[in-house]
């Protein structure tokens, strides 16, 4: 409980140091301390006292106050008199206020206004359209994956159900995996990096060269005993597939979105004020 006391305490103590206007005093209120004229009142202590406070902690708490107010006043005091010259601080207090209201209100207006849906045919359109900006830096795998215990009574399953789907295909593959796999990838749809892959695989296996199309391999630890099956590899270079990059696709529709309504906003909001004849242009 004090430790929060005390964290609450240092940022009540950074915010009020750092006030460019001294609140008025309340009446019959009791001056507390003052460094360089500035002023602490008992009332500004007061009200930085959690209402769940006891006796002991809140006499802590304002003494504790008091103290580093006075110290980060003096500080303060110290900072304001080493501003360079050319430091204009009043514009870049001003330029901060307006960019913070300004990004508070864009916010609250994308969060009530963007369109987030996203059709399919929006991005087949956007994928075909720029195709060239998505060339692989890396090569990807979409691969089959399966980890069995070393000591599992049903390793022979495993090994069967394996032989069948590499040769003709089977859905018992995947819910064995499920049911028995400490790790596995069964989305065959799905495209990974080698690294991935090799982050998986006992560390003698550990060679990117083994990902090529068609790469069958098992292998066994201490431990496990370990399925792999590469079923598609892309080099690098290469155009990636269009379900490689939804994510990315989908993140850059909506910033376009997101750019397109801001811009409509700011003429929609000019178009009004000219209208009611806000704007005043002088020579």
């Amino acid at each position: 409980m004090k430790r929060f006391l005390l964290f609450f305490l240092w940022g009540s103590v950074c915010l009020l140091a750092c006030k460019s206007e001294q609140t008025p005093p309340e009446a019959n209120d009791v001056l507390l301390a003052t460094v360089h004229g500035k002023p602490l009142y008992l009332s500004e202590v007061k009200a930085m006292i959690p209402a769940e406070a006891n006796t002991e902690d809140s006499t802590m708490i304002a003494s504790a106050f008091m103290e580093k107010w006075i110290r980060e006043t003096l500080l303060m005091e110290e900072a304001e008199r080493n501003l360079p010259k050319d430091l204009k601080i009043d514009d870049l207090v001003r330029d901060y206020r307006s960019s913070l209201i300004r990004h508070n209100y864009e916010k609250i207006l994308v969060e009530l206004q963007l369109d987030s849906t996203i059709t399919s045919q929006e991005l087949v359109d956007y994928y075909e359209t720029n195709k060239e900006q998505f060339h692989l830096e890396s090569p990807i795998v979409r691969c089959l994956f399966m980890e069995i215990p070393k000591n599992s009574k049903k390793l022979k399953e495993a090994d069967k159900l394996w032989k069948d789907y590499v040769k003709k295909g089977s859905e018992d593959l995947k819910g064995f995996a499920v049911s028995n796999s400490t790790q596995f990838i069964m989305n065959d749809s799905t495209w990974y990096h080698p690294n991935y892959l090799m982050t998986l695989l006992p560390e003698k296996h550990r060679k990117s060269k083994n990902f090529t199309n068609g790469t069958e391999l098992t292998a066994t630890d201490d431990q496990f005993k370990y399925y792999l099956s590469i079923l598609d590899r892309i080099p690098k270079g290469e155009v990636a597939p269009m379900e490689y990059v939804i994510e990315q696709m989908s993140r850059v529709i909506l910033h376009q979105r997101k750019i397109a309504l801001l811009n409509e906003k700011r003429e929609e909001i000019y178009e009004r004020e000219i209208n009611r004849n806000t704007i005043k242009v002088y020579n």
